[in-house]
């Protein structure tokens, strides 16, 4: 499949791409908005465009973009089920609709649906991951949302645990019986859904938020090891 970015947060679309490729998908160009993507699409005969939801906040920019690239799918990336520009997105008819924090199979099978409604050019509601389809469904029941920390399936929420303890990536494969790249896979998730840009910061949230209880007392995990950052 080939795929366009478009998000103003680099560091996200890195993490994005990293998984794509991983995965077998080209990724064939990067935008911050959705005029510059539009022009990429074209040049490229992009099958999906992945865009970031404040993005369609822009009067008429989905639109003008999708009338463009009317063979394209567009799929809208939120950071949570109460932005304006996912509500935006899915009425100015996108193809698919995830939140930031789902699960990358789950971002897939969004993904993939919606290229085969883009492929069909068939009318309707857009593909919605299941996370926001439920979010959706509390915030018109009025309920509350679920804690960040449910997002991370109990594998990532084991690495991120190892991220606090200072393991490196190499160690964690290790000691977690798989392989190098799948432990780096987790990592790249971890991070897409606690929306920050580097291990250190995973592991500040985490521990800010009580994600992850601190070993031992903080003087100690504050002089941990360096390995926090390692690749």
């Amino acid at each position: 499949m080939r795929i366009v970015i478009t998000d103003p947060h680099r560091a996200f679309a890195g993490a994005l791409e990293s998984l794509l490729r991983r995965s077998d998908h080209k990724v064939v160009g990067y935008a911050a908005v959705l005029d510059a993507a539009t022009e990429i699409v074209a040049r490229d005969q992009a099958d999906a465009c992945v865009f970031d939801a404040d993005l369609a906040c822009e009067p008429g920019a989905l639109e003008k973009a999708m009338a463009v690239a009317s063979g394209t799918a567009f799929v809208v990336l939120a950071d949570s089920p109460e932005s304006a520009g996912l509500d935006i997105a899915i009425a100015a008819g996108a193809h698919g609709a995830a939140l930031k924090t789902d699960d990358f199979v789950e971002f897939m099978r969004v993904l993939n649906g919606a290229c085969a409604r883009a492929t069909r050019r068939s009318a309707g509601v857009a593909v919605l991951s299941l996370s926001a389809q439920a979010a959706r469904r509390r915030i018109r029941s009025g309920a509350s949302r679920p804690p960040l920390a449910e997002s991370l399936t109990p594998r990532e929420h084991e690495v991120l645990a190892r991220l606090v303890r200072g393991e490196s990536t190499t160690g964690m494969a290790r000691s977690m019986g798989v392989r190098l790249s799948t432990t780096r896979t987790y990592v790249d998730s971890i991070l897409i859904k606690l929306g920050v840009h580097s291990r250190l910061e995973a592991v500040a949230y985490a521990v800010k938020e009580g994600i992850i209880a601190v070993p031992g007392d903080s003087a100690g995990w504050a002089g941990g090891e360096p390995g926090v950052l390692s690749g």
